[in-house]
């Protein structure tokens, strides 16, 4: 009935073609672009990037093409970048690429496997000089850059994606990026990189699904040698659901009226068999070797002639089971080569699996990374325990080398499950099984966000029972870390101190000045400053003896840090940069990081928001390159707080759209909460700080637990619940006042005199009595801070505000003090802080009868600024009061932008969709207007919703009916 296999021509997919194309263009003029297309296997991703591919060629593109490979539990790191850039290498040839790659050939040649690599000069730039290589041709000539199948996408290619969502430079280059939706599970590693990409409002996604009746019409049409009667159509239509794939292989293997079962393999299977023997022989080789088939490797493992193995593949060529790509072959769907491999008995299997890791073993065709990743596979699959754990450490030594470090835990930990199999495993791995197991706490603390890296380094502690305390010190400190990193305080510090405790007594070593200098950190992580300050000192002069300067700078990090928060802002951020230096010369990227997040902390605590913000943008970068998720998230939130104290929201909404969900843990969240309690998005309030407050019950220290209470407090109080206010700033405090911390503490005291103002309105005598206790506590407060060091900007205008507000709540506050507060925070430079106040400043001028024109200047400038920022609560705060004191506002009433949607960034497409909506169409109406599918459609209006931040149709259409689109 078939007079081919696949229609010569793409059905259906305007919408979805329009979209691509859309993102064509704006390449082609200049702009970046960046394209996700999902849908199940066989819909037809592939076909639809196929077509715009050949435009983009047919319009001068430079073209790169990467697939994914899939290798049961371990992907190869990389694999399709590395599939692209051998793209880009043979299109624009040796010379040209190496130009254009500049000063990261280095890394991207090592990539190739053409260059030696080692950990020294390709782990660190990579993602930055891949970034770099694409914005340079682009300014050369447009690029379009496809990876395809990322739901078999390894960890590091994940990280990759995830980097050039954030950093997808402003130059001619369109990204597509497509996987199968039908793939990713809840706990599929590639949903949370997806997930951040799509809260991008600029980036498009197009959903795949099955082709309308018409459309699936009009392929039979192409494919039948006569047209196809209406009850076929309907039969297939109704067993497929329109997904192509399904029809072209029920149609190849004359399955149109029934008669064969229904699993899909089984059609596939049906197809495969009418070829030669020898053909289906070699093509159930071949599965085992993944989805590119090469015919050197084939014919290795089922030792047949190569002309034998070359008419084999012919034939397969011939009847569409492989496809020609470029001048080597692979299967034409993936799904064929899965059935080929479950088709195979499993001792079939493994010896095919043995013989392609001894050929994999003897050849040199591969570099050394994804050669091990496939040597450990395939030995693994073949259940021979002892190669497969030899190749697995091998691989995983081989991952670190270019800090794919997700990887290098895959593969050590299967190491680790395969060990007790194996005779002599030292010898094997070249390691101790200590050794293995700190290899992979490594790694898992460097790449996860889990307690596995805690039980892997205990178990390596166990292992060290008899070993030098030296030795033990350094596994103590790695425990104590990771507790710390999963917020459990306690454990923690007892680890740190164990490790100082073991070699009191002993020769200066190096081990010693870094136990002393962790033990120092922990303590200015809990804001012990003296303490911290008397311990890294000592240990500091022992790295200095020893000659560390690596851990001399991993001191002087936290020395900095402690002492600009005591007020010494000078020496401290000269310390931290000092850090940072030896950090970079002789120390570690974790430690570099770590310099980034103390350096950007300092700055921000200083009042120096925009050179926290650009160090934190630098570091960011660099955590980015270097694969360290855990540092960036940390980097990020300073930077944002920085943003958000400031008054550049929206930088901050842009800053925080590119960090990936799947990372942002406390640190970054209660840094970022002060904006949406500002803004008055008390759902996405709400749901961070019961995050943050359940994430951080183990831990009693201020940054962390004090913090999270404060934002809850705020919280209660925004929702006038004042006496949970009252209780959460309490409890706050009390935390705080164990410590040296003055930069929490004056925001507590300062926001709990907030609530007792408010409370006197209810219970005037209750609440000033607390006043009173709360203001007693603002006094040995300031004496502690005289005492010890110097006043930060930011605490000092929150004691100002304190004590404003303590006035308020016995009724004797002036404008003439409020007026002292605006110049406190106009110094330290916040606007929010600077509107409130004067919001403040104008209420007590109404209060006190006085000058009523500079009380409606003083309103008229808070809403201003309160209108700016997008602080819908205190602006409505000032228009209530405008209203009750008959002030004049209008000179500062919100105008129309020019393009009311502009700032929802919605997509020409999605315009349209938001217009028919309005007129109260169905997602069924919607794509018929459109020409594009109803699950097409219903995603489009899922986006629109999303990015007009409304949670019906209703609302959306009341947007869309107001700006009279």
């Amino acid at each position: 009935m078939a007079r081919r296999v696949t229609s010569d021509r793409l059905v259906g997919r305007i919408g979805e073609l329009a979209a691509l194309r859309s993102a064509i263009t704006a390449a082609g003029e200049g702009s970046s672009a960046l394209v996700v297309v999902a849908g199940d296997a066989g819909i037809g991703k592939s076909r639809l990037i196929a077509e715009v591919v050949t435009e983009a060629r047919a319009a001068n593109f430079v073209v790169a093409v990467g697939g994914c490979v899939q290798l049961g539990e371990v992907s190869v790191a990389y694999a399709p970048l590395v599939q692209a850039l051998r793209d880009l290498r043979a299109h624009l040839g040796d010379q040209e690429f190496i130009d254009l790659a500049g000063q990261g050939w280095n890394e991207i040649g090592a990539l190739l496997g053409t260059r030696s690599g080692s950990a020294s000069d390709s782990s660190g730039f990579l993602f930055e000089n891949l970034l770099g290589l694409l914005t340079r041709l682009g300014q050369r000539d447009p690029v379009l850059l496809v990876l395809e199948d990322l739901h078999w996408a390894d960890a590091s290619t994940r990280d990759w994606i995830a980097f050039l969502g954030r950093n997808l430079p402003d130059a001619a280059v369109a990204v597509v990026l497509s996987y199968r939706s039908d793939e990713l599970h809840r706990r599929h590693p590639l949903r949370p990189v997806i997930a951040d990409l799509e809260r991008d409002p600029l980036v498009e996604r197009i959903l795949l699904g099955g082709l309308a009746r018409g459309d699936l019409a009009r392929m039979l049409a192409d494919i039948c040698d006569e047209p196809p009667t209406a009850e076929v159509v309907d039969e297939l239509y109704t067993r497929t659901e329109g997904n192509p794939f399904y029809v072209e292989e029920m149609i190849a293997a004359g399955a149109i009226h029934g008669g064969l079962p229904d699993s899909l393999a089984n059609v596939i299977l049906a197809r495969v068999e009418r070829l030669s023997s020898d053909a289906q022989g070699l093509l159930h080789n071949a599965a085992v070797l993944g989805m590119d088939v090469d015919d050197v490797q084939l014919g290795l493992i089922t030792q047949r002639p190569a002309g034998t193995v070359s008419a084999a593949l012919r034939e397969a060529v011939f009847h569409q089971i492989l496809v020609l790509d470029g001048d080597s072959c692979r299967f034409r769907h993936a799904l064929i080569r899965e059935a080929l491999y479950d088709d195979l008995l499993p001792g079939e299997r493994e010896d095919l699996h043995r013989v392609a890791a001894l050929a994999l073993e003897a050849g040199t065709r591969r570099d050394e990374r994804s050669r091990w990743a496939q040597i450990a596979y395939h030995w693994y699959a073949a259940t021979d325990a002892p190669r497969a754990f030899g190749a697995s450490v091998r691989a995983g030594l081989e991952a670190e080398k270019v800090s794919a470090l997700a990887d290098a835990a895959e593969h050590f930990e299967r190491a680790l499950r395969l060990r007790g199999q194996v005779p002599d495993a030292d010898a094997a791995a070249g390691m101790s099984r200590a050794e293995l197991l700190l290899h992979a706490a490594d790694a898992v603390q460097a790449s996860s966000s889990t307690n596995r890296a805690i039980a892997l380094a205990q178990a390596a502690l166990d292992e060290l029972r008899d070993a030098p305390p030296e030795q033990r010190s350094l596994v103590l400190e790695r425990i104590g870390r990771s507790n710390w990193t999963q917020r459990h305080g306690p454990e923690a510090v007892a680890a740190y101190e164990e490790s100082v405790a073991i070699l009191e007594g002993r020769p200066p070593s190096r081990e010693q000045a870094f136990a002393l200098s962790a033990l120092g950190q922990s303590m200015m992580v809990r804001q012990q400053y003296r303490d911290a300050e008397a311990v890294l000192t000592r240990a500091i002069t022992i790295a200095r003896t020893v000659g560390a300067p690596d851990v001399e700078g991993h001191a002087l990090c936290s020395m900095g840090t402690a002492l600009v928060a005591l007020g010494g802002v000078q020496d401290g951020l000269a310390a931290v940069r000092q850090a940072h230096r030896l950090s970079t010369e002789f120390g570690t990227a974790d430690e570099v990081c770590r310099a980034y997040v103390n350096e950007a902390s300092s700055l921000l605590i200083s009042g120096e928001y925009a050179e926290a913000v650009r160090v934190g943008a630098e570091g960011i970068r660099y955590a980015a390159k270097v694969g360290r998720p855990r540092h960036s998230e940390s980097i990020a939130g300073n930077a944002l707080a920085a943003l958000i104290c400031a008054g550049r929201w929206a930088e901050a909404d842009r800053m925080r759209a590119a960090m990936p969900n799947s990372t942002a843990g406390p640190y970054l969240e209660l840094r970022w909460l002060p904006l949406p309690l500002q803004r008055g998005d008390y759902d996405e309030a709400r749901r961070l700080i019961q995050q943050c407050l359940d994430e951080t019950k183990a831990s009693g220290d201020v940054q962390f637990r004090a913090q999270a209470l404060m934002r809850a407090g705020e919280l209660a109080a925004a929702g006038q619940r004042l006496d949970d206010a009252r209780q959460l700033f309490d409890d706050a405090l009390q935390i705080a006042e164990r410590t040296d911390d003055q930069f929490y503490r004056a925001r507590a005291l300062s926001f709990a005199m907030t609530v007792e103002a408010e409370r006197s309105v209810f219970t005037p005598g209750s609440a000033q009595a607390a006043a009173d206790r709360l203001a007693d506590r603002l006094r040995a407060f300031t004496a502690d801070v005289v005492a010890r060091g110097t006043w930060l900007p930011e605490p000092h205008a929150w004691l100002a505000t304190a004590e404003a507000e303590h006035d308020r709540v016995f009724g004797r506050d002036t404008g003439g003090a409020w007026a002292t507060v605006v110049t406190a925070w106009e110094q330290v430079g916040q606007p929010f802080q600077i509107a409130e106040a004067r919001y403040r400043q104008a209420d007590a001028l109404l209060r006190e009868h006085g000058d009523r024109t500079v009380a409606a200047t003083t309103a008229r400038e808070s809403l201003r600024i309160a209108e700016a920022l997008g602080a819908v609560p205190l602006a409505e705060k000032i228009r209530q009061l405008a209203r009750r004191g008959r002030l004049d506002l209008t000179t500062c009433q919100p105008t129309e932008p020019a393009n009311p949607l502009a700032h929802f960034h919605l997509t020409p497409r999605e315009v349209d969709v938001l217009r028919l909506l309005a007129e109260g169409q169905t997602n069924r109406q919607i794509g018929e207007a459109l020409f594009i599918s109803e699950k097409t459609a219903s995603v489009h209006v899922t986006n629109v919703l999303r990015k007009l931040g409304v949670p019906s149709r209703l609302e959306a259409a009341a947007i869309a009916q107001r700006v009279e689109l």
